[in-house]
């Protein structure tokens, strides 16, 4: 089968992240996967092709061209596959001249937006199947009460990932994973800001932020320079951009983040901290189910507060019982890779494609 992922641009970000994980998937499984996208930067372009995906993609000032028109129509999908925001006038486009149904996949709440071509009613108009895996946007779809079938399918982790055992805890690296965004790095900034009780508990403490965020990310190596100079060594260390995260996933013996990156962490058999512009805390077994429906801290009404003060007394506890953790986090990294897996995923592609069998372009 013929698959085609529409892209607004390749940048690297849940879309794209998504996209990677479940296109590699369908590639494995035997089907011909593409992904076109306006050209913006260093993105996932060399995954996506490193993996055996096609890539389709040329500088662009509006989201769909004649170029991306003469490709789709050589391609000649079996299925469109498209979030609801800035890439679904480019799957609309090409659903009007291939004639392939779409797929348009929610990774975030259901926003009933006025943006032409991404309001309900397009999206309804055009979208053959809703499908999404968090329990509460699959309510809002259900909410909407509208003529399009509704199937889960959950986001394989297993694809790129794989539980590994802790590492040792001297050096003890924090990892502080996510995009550097304003939203997603007030918990980094309050950990900064107290690096000297973070020495004074943990002496060979070494902190690792990984993620890309424009003028932010020179804001954070700007910081991590004078707290580096102050302390009198380089424990602050500015990562930013990768496209494959899992090998300092792997070396980390702690790890802060939220949302795909927060679950990736947890099912590697890491201890993992959710926390976004709110502060979840420490994900437990006894908290997983809470953690999962939060999406790993960027849903409410799933967060604690958003006082960040927890952060080092959290820490400070894994660090302690680092050596105690190991039934823990096997119970969360099991629970995670049942629901989360590649086999789970299929099964919910698997569900779609036999529910629009019936479209035209496919019972032609």
């Amino acid at each position: 089968m013929r698959i085609l992922f529409c892209s607004d641009a390749l940048l690297i970000d849940g879309v794209t992240s998504y996209i990677l994980n479940v296109g590699t998937a369908l590639k494995r499984a035997g089907h011909d996967v593409a992904v076109m996208g306006r050209w913006a930067g260093r993105g996932f372009q060399a995954r996506y092709r490193q993996e055996g995906l096609k890539v389709i993609t040329c500088p662009s000032v509006s989201v769909g061209n004649i170029y991306f028109d003469f490709m789709a129509k050589r391609f000649n999908p079996d299925v469109i596959m498209s979030d609801p925001r800035r890439s679904f006038p480019l799957a609309t486009r090409i659903k009007k001249i291939t004639g392939a149904p779409v797929i348009t996949y929610f990774l975030d709440p259901v926003a009933k937006t006025d943006r032409k071509g991404r309001d309900i009613p397009s999206l309804v108009k055009y979208s053959d199947i809703f499908t999404a895996f968090e329990p509460d946007i699959l309510a809002q779809l259900h909410e909407l009460n509208v003529n399009v079938p509704i199937v889960k399918m959950t986001r394989p982790l297993d694809v790129f990932f794989a539980p590994s055992e802790l590492q040792d805890i001297h050096p003890f690296n924090i990892l502080c994973f996510g995009r550097l965004s304003r939203y997603k790095t007030p918990g980094i900034f309050h950990m900064l800001d107290n690096i000297n009780a973070i020495q004074e508990h943990i002496p060979d403490f070494r902190i690792n932020i990984l993620g890309g965020g424009g003028w932010r990310l020179y804001k954070f190596k700007a910081l991590a320079r004078q707290l580096n100079k102050s302390l009198g060594r380089d424990c602050v260390n500015i990562i930013g951009t990768q496209d494959n995260p899992r090998s300092y996933i792997e070396k980390a013996n702690i790890v802060f983040a939220s949302a795909t990156s927060a679950m990736e962490a947890a099912y590697s058999f890491r201890p993992v901290i959710a926390m976004c512009s709110y502060y979840f805390g420490q994900v437990t077994p006894g908290n997983l189910d809470t953690a999962v429906r939060s999406y790993f801290s960027e849903r409410s009404p799933y967060y604690k507060h958003k006082d960040f003060a927890e952060i080092l007394p959290d820490m400070f506890r894994i660090y302690d019982n680092y050596n105690c953790m190991n039934d823990d986090l096997r119970n969360i990294s099991s629970r995670l890779g049942n629901n989360f897996s590649v086999k789970e995923m299929l099964k919910g592609f698997d569900e779609i494609m036999s529910g629009i069998q019936w479209h035209p372009k496919n019972s032609a």
